[in-house]
């Protein structure tokens, strides 16, 4: 058997990875490739069969679940997209009423309204909701 099969197999296998992201096929590209480099060092097909079985074996049992645990590692508490900017301090950039306004919100200008409160300009404030691309914030009293 030609070498490229072996590469060509490892290729599509990479493709369906891309589509899934389970990591599943990734490991059985790996032993794909380890089988490809086995038969350019001119082992039988046999031992190419042996090494995509080890390969795939150390990869699936071995590799995939660390590398799955890193994948999901997610923030402190686990927030991700708008679920975590609620709570989140920003800093108006113009005056904020219910009407509109913008505030700085992790290095992004975003619209924003008070909930009935008028904010003026460089107040530090503290976002309560997300409505869309538009931040309900109020003012964080200093004390």
């Amino acid at each position: 058997m030609d070498p490229w099969i072996w590469f060509v197999v490892a290729g599509l296998l990479l493709v369906a990875e891309m589509l899934v992201v389970h990591l599943l096929f990734a490991s059985l590209a790996l032993a794909a490739l380890a089988a490809g480099v086995s038969n350019l060092l001119g082992a039988p097909l046999a031992n190419q069969g042996i090494a995509f079985a080890l390969f795939a074996l150390i990869s699936l049992v071995g590799i995939r679940p660390i590398a799955l645990r890193h994948m999901k590692k997610q923030g402190q508490d686990g927030s991700t997209n708008v679920d975590a900017l609620l709570g989140a301090t920003a800093f108006t950039t113009t005056d904020v009423n219910e009407l509109g306004g913008q505030v700085k919100l992790s290095g992004e200008i975003w619209s924003a309204h008070t909930l009935g409160e008028k904010i003026s300009s460089g107040e530090k404030v503290q976002v309560v909701a997300i409505d869309g691309a538009t931040a309900r914030v109020k003012k964080i009293e200093e004390r």
